[in-house]
C-alpha cells in the first residue's frame, strides 16, 4: 500500500469515528500515553522540572489533583484546602495514604479573615462561595445548589506560614475555587511573591454570579509576577453550544 492509500484510509477511519461518535455519543481515540495526551502526566513532569517542593492546593474537592501528582511520581508536600464539610472529610480519608499530603483545617480561602457561606451543589465540584447562574443549572442539573454551610475563611497570607514555614520552599500555588479566584489572589500577595508557579482556573465565560476574575486579568497578573505560560487545558465546556467556559492555566517564573 502506497502513502496516498494509507492517507485515504486513515481519513476514512477518522470520518467513520466521527460519524459513530455523533450517533452513539461515544468517541474512541487511541493515543500514545505522553505529556501531550495526559494533563496529569504533564503537570507532574513540569513540577519535577521546576523543582517544586510544596503544592498549595486550594479548592481541593476530594483530592483528585493531589493524588494525580503522586500517581505520576511527585514526592513533595501538598497542603490541601477544602471548605465543604462532607467533602473535607472525604479528602482527609484520601490523603491518609500519602505521608507528604497534609489536609488543612476546613476553611475557605479569600480576601479576608472571618466567616462565610458556601453554596453546596449536588455535584460538589460546583460548590462555591458564589451562587451558580440559573442559566447554567438549566442544562446541568447536578450543578444546582442544594444547601449552604458556614465556614471559616482566611487570607492565604494569614494561614499558610503555619503550613510552609521553610523560606527556601519552591511553591506551586493551585487555585480552583469556582469563580472566586480573584478573592484568593487578593489575599495572597506575599504567597504569590514566594511561589515559583501558579496553576489557576480561568473563566472564559463566567457561570457564577458576581465573578470578578476574567481571562484578561490573568494576563496582567502573570506579567506582573513574571510568570510564563507552560500549559493550558480545557476544563469546562457548554455541551449545548460548544463554548469553552473555563480553562486551567499553569505558569512558572523564569
Amino acid at each position: 500500500m502506497n502513502l496516498l492509500q494509507r492517507l485515504l484510509q486513515s481519513k476514512s477511519i477518522e470520518r467513520a469515528k466521527r460519524f459513530w461518535g455523533k450517533k452513539t455519543g461515544f468517541y474512541l481515540r487511541l493515543k500514545r500515553f505522553t505529556p501531550s495526551a495526559s494533563e496529569d502526566m504533564r503537570n507532574a513532569m513540569l513540577l519535577q522540572g521546576q523543582g517544586i517542593t510544596h503544592v498549595i492546593d486550594i479548592g481541593a474537592n476530594t483530592g483528585q489533583f493531589a493524588e494525580s501528582l503522586y500517581d505520576f511520581g511527585y514526592r513533595g508536600q501538598v497542603i490541601s484546602f477544602e471548605p465543604v464539610r462532607k467533602v473535607h472529610e472525604a479528602l482527609q480519608k484520601r490523603a491518609q495514604r500519602y505521608p507528604q499530603w497534609q489536609v488543612a483545617e476546613r476553611c475557605a480561602i479569600g480576601s479576608h479573615d472571618g466567616e462565610i457561606d458556601i453554596h453546596v451543589s449536588e455535584d460538589t465540584v460546583f460548590s462555591s462561595v458564589l451562587p451558580i447562574k440559573d442559566s447554567y443549572v438549566a442544562h446541568n442539573r447536578k450543578s444546582r445548589i442544594v444547601g449552604k454551610e458556614k465556614t471559616p475563611i482566611y487570607k492565604l497570607d494569614t494561614i499558610i506560614p503555619e503550613y510552609i514555614p521553610e523560606a527556601e520552599a519552591r511553591i506551586l500555588l493551585k487555585i480552583d475555587t469556582q469563580g472566586y479566584e480573584k478573592e484568593v489572589l487578593d489575599g495572597a500577595p506575599d504567597t504569590l511573591r514566594r511561589a515559583q508557579g501558579l496553576k489557576i482556573e480561568i473563566p472564559l465565560y463566567a457561570i457564577y454570579e458576581h465573578t470578578q476574575f476574567a481571562f484578561y486579568d490573568i494576563l496582567k497578573i502573570t506579567q506582573e509576577l513574571h510568570l510564563q505560560p507552560y500549559s493550558f487545558h480545557v476544563e469546562g465546556v457548554d455541551l449545548n453550544t460548544g463554548r469553552v467556559n473555563t480553562i486551567d492555566g499553569l505558569f512558572f517564573k523564569e
